[in-house]
């Protein structure tokens, strides 16, 4: 197995101290990172990959409302039921947004995320060992 993590992105990401709550899609979304390129996302209701929305959030005198795509969701389970985590990324590079960004980070809304792809690793390396550990037993109506 290599321990290699293939990091795709164009900039740094920088994790909400604390969720930052605004809209997409017409649905409430927490903001829980963003990078230069989009952010990621927490809300009860799936929203499809490829579906395409302004991204509108605020904290404070910052004011953030962007067009965006999902490009990925997942259904994450938490103490408190079932939530959908899903990535999306900016249309075209916004200079407010990046403004925005760096607002945020002065005001210690935001940090640096410097162990991301720590996590990444770790997520992979998981996978890949229940993926050795032979096949899934999944119970079916019936059975």
């Amino acid at each position: 197995m290599n321990d290699d993590v293939s990091d795709l992105r164009k900039g740094d990401r920088f994790t909400a101290a604390e969720p930052i709550v605004g809209s997409f899609n017409g649905a409430d979304v927490s903001v829980v990172n963003v990078s230069m390129g989009g952010a990621q996302i927490v809300h009860a209701q799936p929203i499809r990959i490829g579906t395409r929305s302004r991204l509108a959030f605020h904290r404070g005198q910052t004011i953030v409302s962007v067009p965006a795509q999902v490009v990925w969701s997942h259904l994450s389970q938490t103490n408190d039921g079932n939530t959908y985590r899903s990535g999306v990324r900016l249309d075209v590079p916004d200079v407010l947004y990046a403004a925005a960004i760096n607002a945020m980070f002065r005001e210690h809304v935001v940090e640096r995320d410097t162990e991301s792809l720590e996590r990444k690793r770790l997520r992979e390396m998981e996978r890949e060992l229940r993926r050795k550990s032979g096949p899934r037993i999944v119970a079916t109506p019936g059975s």
